[in-house]
């Protein structure tokens, strides 16, 4: 059954008990990209954990694709994590972003922490409009989780923060939860021997935070790995392999959910 996202404004008509309009993006998977028709259903999630079943009522495809739908009644969902898993990565240049945004969204990754490194290539937060085009991209980032989790089944939304700097992104690293920092520097241990000397403890009820700490493309700078550790964040390696940015990402996310129990 087709799944959509609806936004807080849409979502407080739908569960009013009358009809709602969908939004542009919305009408038009359905109407032009599925050719539903009125009474057939879809799922409709508020990106928080809560789903409900829902018909269409009307649908215009002349034009600009324009429906409506009604609530028919919520759905049960299985939301149970045993890990809060945050990726922060080194904006990667060209659409490298995507696509750990989407596989991380597969994965069960709960946020995303964008940031600027000293050897990235994609500088966004450094120009004189780098703030509106920050801006920009954050909103783009957003749609493409919001995508992701209607295609994987999920009902909640992972989180995407502002784009900031690294010593931000280390204090909410640092601050309760475990930070991995993947490092491909010769003598750093693995992520599986780190785990072995200091196993995390798994927890349904109350779930344990890790954060994955990214680097960009050219790799760390010395005094930013310096300043990490310092702080709190650990190196862990992935293998004798030197993984490109938005792969080490993922294969880390991938380890942890299975470690974890939750793939």
């Amino acid at each position: 059954m087709p799944r959509l996202y609806l936004s807080p404004e849409i979502l407080e008509s739908a569960l009013s008990g009358d009809e709602f309009n969908l939004d542009d993006e919305g009408a038009k998977k359905l109407v032009k990209v599925l050719r539903m028709t009125p009474g057939e259903t879809f799922i409709a999630f508020n990106g928080f954990g809560r789903e409900w079943e829902c018909a269409l009522t009307t649908v215009e495809s002349e034009g600009k694709a324009r429906a409506r739908g009604v609530v028919l009644k919520e759905r049960d969902v299985e939301n149970a994590r045993r890990v809060h898993l945050s990726i922060a990565q080194a904006v990667p240049k060209g659409d490298k972003m995507d696509f750990v945004l989407q596989k991380g969204t597969e994965l069960g990754v709960m946020e995303f922490w964008p940031f600027d490194a000293e050897r990235s290539v994609s500088k966004i937060g450094f120009d004189e409009d780098g703030g509106e085009r920050a801006a920009m991209r954050t909103a783009r980032w957003r749609r493409i989780v919001e995508g992701a989790a209607a295609q994987c089944g999920r009902a909640d939304v992972p989180i995407v923060h502002s784009i900031a700097d690294l010593a931000t992104v280390v204090d909410y690293g640092t601050s309760g939860a475990r930070c991995l920092m993947l490092d491909e520097a010769e003598e750093t241990i693995s992520l599986r021997e780190a785990l072995k000397r200091d196993p995390i403890e798994w927890d349904d009820e109350a779930p344990p935070r890790v954060m994955l700490l990214v680097g960009p493309e050219g790799g760390w700078a010395p005094r930013e790995r310096e300043w990490a550790t310092r702080y709190g964040a650990e190196s862990v390696g992935l293998g004798a392999r030197i993984l490109r940015t938005e792969t080490a990402a993922l294969v880390a996310a991938a380890i942890l959910g299975w470690e974890a129990g939750d793939l």
